[in-house]
């Protein structure tokens, strides 16, 4: 197959685009972050903001798969650039930023392709989507000689986030891998209404159950909080995680830390973002 390498598109925005900075700020972040588990992870929820509101949550997450070795990482976006796009997305390549190129794993990336139809090389999907690649400087930093393949979860379909669940537990048979499912929480409620909603659906996660997790974010829509637009933006990739976690054995996760953006100097405690760190062994 023809690879490509997938350029920054939120380099300077979203995190540093000089990688002197951030490099030093992923690592300070990573030095903030306290290891909770010791137990190896399977998986890993992370946010995708811009690194002053969610970096030291993504680095929580980060830090307790940082001790162990993983020969694949698996990164689990959220679609948020192309509204028509149903299925999954495997990008063919690379990802480029600030710290290099990762090296693609393409005998994992055409497995996944190959167990469905819905599962397609597409990299039109890719090319604006932050959610993906705000994950890659900590995988360079934390995983540098791991390979990476990046997939973006285009719906929160049931059946679709079951099948790819189940294909990254096929995976998981032959590779060791970890599976990042990226996702921030509550869109846009007040700071005391994000906290409440956000560990009500940070804890139906760590059930590993996705009908308790399906409930709670409808328990959370139906409560008509004011401002609340989702309790999940990568409800997506959080499903197919918590389907490949339970297949492969994984019977808890660990909230490991929360905050929201109202936590930071630049926030607006009227209007917040939430963002939490899962870990499923």
């Amino acid at each position: 197959m023809k690879q490509s390498i997938r350029k920054s598109s939120v380099a300077g925005s979203f995190y540093p685009g000089d990688a002197d900075e951030l490099s030093g700020m992923v690592d300070g972040y990573l030095n903030r972050s306290k290891l909770i588990i010791s137990e190896k992870p399977f998986a890993i929820v992370s946010p995708h903001a811009g690194y002053v509101f969610s970096g030291q949550i993504a680095a929580d997450a980060f830090k307790q798969a940082a001790g162990h070795s993983y020969e694949t990482i698996i990164v689990l976006g959220a679609n948020h650039t192309v509204s028509g796009f149903r299925g999954v997305s495997i990008y063919p390549g690379s990802f480029e930023t600030p710290l290099g190129v990762t090296e693609f794993c393409e005998d994992t990336a055409k497995k996944l392709v190959d167990f469905d139809i819905d599962i397609v090389f597409d990299e039109d999907v890719h090319t604006r989507e932050h959610s993906v690649e705000v994950q890659i400087p900590f995988i360079q930093k934390v995983f540098p000689g791991a390979k990476v393949v990046c997939a973006i979860v285009g719906t929160s379909n049931l059946n679709l986030c079951e099948t790819f669940g189940s294909a990254l537990s096929s995976i998981s048979l032959e590779k060791n891998i970890l599976i990042v499912a990226s996702s921030d929480l509550s869109h846009f409620p007040n700071y005391e209404d994000a906290n409440d909603v956000d560990m009500k659906t940070l804890v139906s996660i760590a059930t590993v159950d996705i009908g308790e997790f399906v409930r709670t974010l409808h328990e959370n829509e139906a409560k008509n909080i004011n401002g609340l637009s989702t309790s999940a933006c990568g409800e997506a990739p959080v499903l197919s995680t918590m389907v490949a976690s339970k297949e492969s054995g994984a019977k808890n996760g660990n909230v490991i830390s929360y905050a929201n953006s109202g936590d930071t100097e630049v926030g607006d405690k009227d209007r917040v973002v939430g963002y939490g760190a899962v870990v499923f062994m």
